[in-house]
């Protein structure tokens, strides 16, 4: 029988003669499309019995009827299971197809001999790569004879198939795509009335834009007779190049779900999928789009919510996120006249599928990019690419524990229903300790950290669902938790602590080796095993979670305020002045002492706390400035700037680095910043500041400048009341721009009379004299500002009055 290796890149499964047919979609070693078929798997889920009733017999009894389907037990297996780390005797429940699970659950659920069912809501396929151990986009190898389907590409029945190794398919192929709509004459954008106008794509040694007027362009542009055959020669070549990621930017929200309503206008069947599928757009907020055998990757959403804490932009847009990661922007042309330009059919056209193309080949090169990254994330977590894409840190979290626990014959419990989520979401959990600050400039200052503060505390203090409060163990390992008693075990690990300790020391040895040779692959492997590790201690206070304890979570941060209190009473008693503390860090100022005696304290410090925890010296800084809050005279917590030994400004919660303030009031806030921490010159940046005002008033700031973004958290129609960046919203969406849940917004305040929402327009829609520059100074420039001024004595009013400010004196 033939033997074989392939790489797995998305399965699924189809009823074929009743029985259930797992669809694994790869490539081979030698570059071959190919769908491998497993038949041999049984969906199944577990019940667990009141103690003494035998329920074998009347589980094997039970047939439903329903949608002209038929669900019914074929077998009860008796097995020894553990739950919440408690052994129990449960029963493994198969039956005839995957959709009996659920089916079958509502019957037995209320018998009055079952204590509980669990794992009925757990995917087929996902269960399928859980229970065989199986990882997607690694070496698989298969034995099994071809046979007849209807698929695009090769099948193969398999006998047999197996994990080979973990090395990853290398050069996958990617086509990356983009459309362009246009309504006539700036109507409002709408899938069902406005025309896709061009398609780019872009890959390995290819690009094309499809369009279907005529214009002056370069040879990648073909034209076809319609709008209808455009989408057809789309779906035609995908097909013919063959791609393993087909990549996208906001796909997802945007061009697909347009892309699938067009087809439905001309009653066009587009079969994208290897199995002759269309592509499946689910319905509700947020949309996704799935494809039959082809990995859809919307690199926006892989950007969102996976990548964005590596980014110092916190704009989503492609622009600005290909900026920072390929150095590359997008093309500056005016949307607002694509449509007139169209309907004209204007010789600016070539310039708009030049655009077009562009925005296609940035997609191409960021998913190459990401895609070590991603792969690493696919690794670890075990899930296929189509649903690592689209979850969040939490999800990550939990399929990880539900691969781990698998090993430890754990069953999982059941996801929690609507009104347990809100029940938990009642309770309150104790924040980090805060050292409140007192506002001011010092001078020489140490910065320590506790290393994976959470994850060492969960590994340490043995914290998991299954340990807290045993009875061998009471008293002993509590934790310092106000009005609880909670304890856990010292004598037997816990699964949450023996998979942190595994990630944490994987890690470690990850980081040995990067010390002595820089690896891409190893880079982003680091980067998903610190994630994952970091996300533990919220996802066991997660409402959602599965293994939601809040013992577990209350307890972490019970010891994380102890370790950072204990950190600052010995450093204040060894003569260390403490500036501020937040959840894992402590600022000292050296005073008359040195490094040297900063990094003994360090060595005491470790040399008491227990297991993997440990307190790292971060760093030395000349000079650090705290402000004082909106409504009082004290410190704001994590609110600083700080200067580093090669003179650079490290900021932590000012405006700079938060949404709905403006580019030109953030620059200017982190200019002011600047000057105070190197110059130590109030009159500098006195003069600075009132420069800017100067410069707005005289419309001398470009408009991109003054620019504020915010994200659109759900759908426009979703929202209650009209905010500015919902207008701002409903502006971009007239044009034919994607708008959707997580997309970033960009609008300007401009002169006028009535409410701020009203006097919103979009960047691209005004000159430089129409913005309001009396609103930028009163709310952007000076609320800005005026804080880090107080610290220097200069009040409110004194800011954009003429004259002088002397030098500061020295440091606190």
């Amino acid at each position: 029988m033939p033997k074989f290796q392939f790489y797995l890149l998305d399965l699924s499964y189809k009823i074929v003669d009743g029985k259930p047919v797992i669809y694994l979609f790869g490539k081979t070693t030698e570059g071959q499309q190919i769908c491998v078929l497993d038949d041999s798997f049984e969906p199944y889920f577990y019940v667990i019995p009141k103690s003494g009733a035998d329920l074998k017999e009347k589980l094997l009894s039970i047939s439903v009827e329903k949608d002209k389907e038929s669900y019914q037990v074929t077998r009860v297996e008796p097995v020894k299971m553990r739950y919440f780390e408690k052994e129990v005797d449960a029963l493994r429940v198969f039956t005839n197809v995957p959709m009996a699970v659920p089916n079958l659950k509502d019957v037995i659920y209320d018998w009055d001999n079952v204590e509980s069912v669990h794992e009925y809501d757990i995917r087929f396929v996902r269960r399928y790569l859980i229970d065989k151990g199986i990882t997607p986009l690694t070496l698989l190898s298969a034995e099994g004879e071809a046979v007849p389907e209807k698929l695009k590409i090769p099948a193969i029945k398999a006998d047999k198939i197996e994990q080979v190794s973990d090395d990853t398919i290398k050069n996958p192929r990617i086509l990356a795509f983009d459309i362009e709509t246009a309504g006539i004459h700036g109507q409002k954008i709408q899938p069902e009335k406005t025309p896709i106008i061009m398609i780019a794509l872009y890959g390995d040694n290819f690009k094309r834009v499809i369009t279907w007027k005529k214009f002056k362009a370069g040879d990648y542009v073909e034209v076809v007779p319609s709008e209808a055959d455009l989408l057809q020669r789309f779906a035609e070549l995908v097909d013919e190049y063959k791609p393993d990621f087909l990549a996208g930017y906001f796909s997802d929200g945007f061009d697909f779900p347009f892309i699938k309503a067009r087809a439905k206008k001309y009653k066009l069947d587009l079969e994208l999928g290897l199995d002759y599928s269309e592509v499946r757009v689910s319905r509700g907020t947020p949309k996704t789009a799935q494809l039959a055998g082809i990995v859809h990757f919307d690199v926006f959403k892989f950007v969102q919510r996976a990548v964005r804490k590596t980014l110092k932009t916190d704009s989503y847009k492609l622009d600005a996120v290909a900026e920072e990661i390929l150095g590359e922007k997008k093309i500056d042309v005016d949307l607002s006249k694509l449509a007139q330009a169209w309907s004209e059919n204007s010789e600016e056209l070539g310039e708009y599928a030049r655009y077009n193309l562009h925005d296609a080949r940035l997609t191409y090169k960021l998913c190459i990019n990401l895609l070590p990254n991603f792969f690493e994330l696919v690794k670890v977590v075990g899930l296929h690419p189509y649903a690592i894409n689209r979850m969040s840190f939490s999800q990550f979290v939990e399929w990880y524990i539900m691969r781990q626990v698998k090993h430890l014959n754990e069953i999982a419990p059941n996801r929690p229903s609507y009104n347990t989520q809100m029940a938990r979401q009642q309770r309150r959990l104790k924040g980090a300790f805060v050292f409140q600050p007192t506002p001011g400039l010092y001078k020489d200052i140490i910065v320590f950290d506790y290393r994976s503060l959470y994850p060492t505390i969960i590994a340490s203090h043995n914290i998991s669902p299954g340990t807290h409060g045993c009875e061998c163990c009471e008293g002993k390992n509590k934790a310092p938790i106000d009005m609880m008693n909670v304890w856990f075990c010292t004598k037997k690990k816990g699964f949450a602590s023996n998979i942190i300790e595994d990630l944490i020391s994987r890690r470690s040895r990850i980081k040995e080796i990067l010390k002595e040779k820089d690896d891409v692959l190893l880079n982003a492997r680091s980067w998903a095993l610190k994630d994952l590790a970091n996300s533990f201690w919220g996802y066991l206070g997660f409402s959602a979670a599965r293994w939601y304890c809040v013992e577990c979570a209350e307890s972490i941060l019970g010891w994380a305020r102890y370790y950072i209190k204990d950190v600052i009473d010995k450093a204040e008693k060894s003569g260390f002045k403490v500036l501020y503390s937040d959840t894992d860090s402590v600022f000292i100022a050296l005073g008359e002492k040195d490094k040297k005696d900063a990094l003994k304290f360090v060595e005491n410090i470790n040399r008491d706390l227990p297991g993997m925890m440990e307190l790292e010296y971060q760093g030395f800084y000349p000079g650090g400035i705290w402000v004082s809050t909106k409504s009082s005279e004290s410190g704001a917590k994590k609110k600083y700037a700080l200067l580093d030994e090669n003179n650079k400004v490290k900021i932590a919660g000012f405006e700079t680095v938060r949404r709905n303030w403006s580019f030109i009031a953030k620059d200017v806030q982190k200019e002011v910043l600047g000057l105070v921490l190197r110059e130590q010159d109030a009159s500098k940046a006195l003069s600075y500041v009132r420069k800017v005002v100067d410069d707005l008033k005289n419309a001398r700031i470009p408009v991109e400048k003054v620019a504020i973004h915010t994200q659109l958290s759900k759908d426009i129609d979703d929202y209650d009341s009209i905010g500015p960046h919902v207008a701002a919203a409903q502006r971009m969406k007239s044009k034919g721009m994607a708008v959707g849940p997580g997309i970033l917004i960009e609008y300007v305040v401009t002169k006028g009379a009535g409410r701020i929402r009203d006097k919103v327009k979009l960047p691209d829609e005004i000159k430089p004299e129409d913005y309001d520059a009396d609103y930028y100074i009163d709310h952007q420039i000076i609320p800005g500002v005026e804080k880090i001024f107080s610290v220097l004595g200069v009040k409110k009013e004194e800011i954009l009055k003429k004259g002088s400010q002397s030098t500061l004196g020295s440091f606190v």
